[in-house]
């Protein structure tokens, strides 16, 4: 890679087509908290299997310290009528007794739906903040990772709040 993200690992059990990009978007854009429900489950669910075939269960052995879900800015959560990526967080954190973190949308960007991965990192440069302090290690979570362009932009800010390991934990990623 020409140029790494700040975040060290990507934990994705879903591939965004078929069928998950149809859960995925009732979750987002209907507020469908049962297809969020399943995803959750998913992700969690996903963990024990590499548990039982006997594979570390990398998961349990090496929780992060704090969670951190990727804001919304105001005006889109208002929009939508919830965070996702904060909604799915708060279930995590509650599931596996691990603290919630919080960040700041700084600015509301445009859409990255139709933007290219340069034009994604330009649109999220210095978009997000964390007041205070972060633990060493840390699991961002949203619920879709495309280009990781959003991740990445918050990750930094992660680093800037004390954050040294930190990892991105996504429902689903788009295909390559």
């Amino acid at each position: 890679m020409t140029r790494p993200p700040a975040f060290m690992a990507t934990r994705a059990p879903l591939l965004y087509r078929g069928e998950v990009r149809t859960l995925m978007q009732r979750f987002k854009f209907d507020g469908d908290r049962r297809s969020g429900q399943m995803l959750l489950s998913v992700f969690l669910q996903a963990e024990s299997i590499r548990d039982a075939m006997g594979h570390d269960n990398e998961l349990a052995s090496h929780l992060p310290e704090a969670l951190v879900a990727v804001p919304l800015h105001s005006g889109r959560a208002r929009q939508r009528g919830f965070n996702q990526a904060h909604w799915l967080a708060t279930r995590l954190a509650d599931r596996l007794d691990i603290p919630l973190m919080i960040a700041r949308r700084r600015r509301d960007d445009l859409s990255q739906r139709k933007l290219t991965r340069a034009g994604r990192q330009r649109n999220l440069r210095g978009a997000f903040e964390v007041a205070g302090s972060l633990p060493r290690h840390i699991a961002l979570v949203d619920d879709v990772m495309t280009t990781g362009a959003t991740l990445d932009s918050l990750a930094r800010a992660c680093r800037r709040a004390g954050a040294k390991r930190i990892e991105a934990w996504v429902m689903a990623r788009t295909p390559r």
